[in-house]
C-alpha cells in the first residue's frame, strides 16, 4: 500500500453539537497541517457499533489508495478494550477494537493488524475521549508517515463483527433485516448474488405481510404497497416510497424475511 497518503477520514457517533468532532479535526491538523479531512458520519446512532461498521465498509473502498479512516463509536471507551491499526490491501483503519473496523477491512484484504501502544508520548488513553488522545494523534502521524512498527505491537487477535449474510436454500431465502437508514429503509443481509438469476415470486416481513419486488425506488411511486429491491450496497432493501417503512411497518433490527423464488 502506498504511503504516506493525505487523506484522513473520520466516522462517529459524536454528532456535530457538542464540538467533539471539531477537537479531533483540530488535533489531527496540528500534527498533520496538510491532512485532507472527511467526514464519513457523525450521526451514527449512539453506540450503535453495527450501524458504524456498515457505514464504514460502504464508504471506506470509494477513497483513494492509502487513506487514513479513524472510527470512533465505542461505547466501551475507558474500558480495558484496546486500540488497534488495521492495515489492508489500499487503506488503514484506526479505532477501537470492538467491531467496528472490521467489515471494511475484511472486505480490502487484512495484511496486519496493531495494538496501539498506551505508552507512547504522542498519545494516551482517555476515560472518555478517546478518539481525541488516542486515534485522533495516531491517525494523524499515520498519515504523516509513522511506520506501524511504532504504534505498537501485531495484535494476537482482533474482535470480528460477524458478517450474517445468508445463503439460499432451495427457492426460499430467509434473512433478517441488520440496519436502517435515515430514510427509514431497511436493510437486509440477503445478498444480490443469492438471487441473481433467479426470479422473485414474493416477498414477507415476519407477520406474513407481502412486499411488492421491484428495480428501484421509483417503482413504488403512487403506491401505497412497500416495496423490496436491491440497494447499492447489494443488499436486498425494504423500502415505502416518500416514507419510512420502518415507522410505518413497525420495523425491528432482526426481524426475519422471507424471499420465494420461482422453481429454477
Amino acid at each position: 500500500m502506498r504511503r504516506p497518503g493525505r487523506i484522513l477520514t473520520l466516522t462517529t457517533d459524536f454528532g456535530t453539537a457538542d464540538g467533539y468532532v471539531g477537537a479531533m479535526k483540530g488535533r489531527v491538523l496540528s500534527i498533520a497541517p496538510g491532512a485532507v479531512l472527511c467526514d464519513v458520519a457523525h450521526d451514527i446512532p449512539p453506540h450503535e457499533i453495527a450501524h458504524g461498521a456498515w457505514c464504514l465498509r460502504r464508504a471506506a473502498p470509494q477513497f483513494p489508495t492509502g487513506t487514513v479512516h479513524v472510527a470512533v463509536v465505542d461505547p466501551g471507551v475507558g474500558s480495558n478494550r484496546a486500540g488497534i491499526v488495521i492495515e489492508t490491501e489500499h487503506m488503514l483503519l484506526v479505532g477501537p477494537d470492538n467491531g467496528l473496523l472490521y467489515l471494511a477491512a475484511h472486505d480490502d484484504g487484512i495484511r496486519r493488524i496493531i495494538e496501539i501502544s498506551e505508552d507512547a508520548k504522542e498519545w494516551y488513553k482517555s476515560t472518555s475521549f478517546d478518539g481525541l488522545t488516542l486515534f485522533a494523534p495516531v491517525g494523524a502521524l499515520l498519515l504523516a508517515g509513522m511506520p506501524l512498527e511504532d504504534v505498537g505491537p501485531d495484535a494476537e487477535d482482533v474482535v470480528e463483527w460477524p458478517d450474517t449474510t445468508v445463503a439460499g436454500q432451495g427457492n426460499v431465502v430467509e434473512g433478517r433485516i441488520v440496519l436502517f437508514d435515515r430514510f427509514g429503509n431497511a436493510m437486509t443481509d440477503i445478498p444480490s448474488e443469492v438471487l441473481r438469476h433467479r426470479i422473485v415470486e414474493r416477498v414477507y416481513l415476519r407477520n406474513a405481510q407481502e412486499l411488492r419486488y421491484c428495480d428501484h425506488y421509483a417503482e413504488l411511486a403512487g403506491d401505497n404497497r412497500p416495496g423490496a429491491l436491491i440497494n447499492s450496497d447489494g443488499r436486498l432493501e425494504l423500502s415505502l416510497y416518500g416514507d419510512s417503512a420502518q415507522a410505518r411497518l413497525g420495523l425491528h433490527t432482526g426481524d426475519p424475511v422471507r424471499v420465494l423464488l420461482r422453481p429454477a
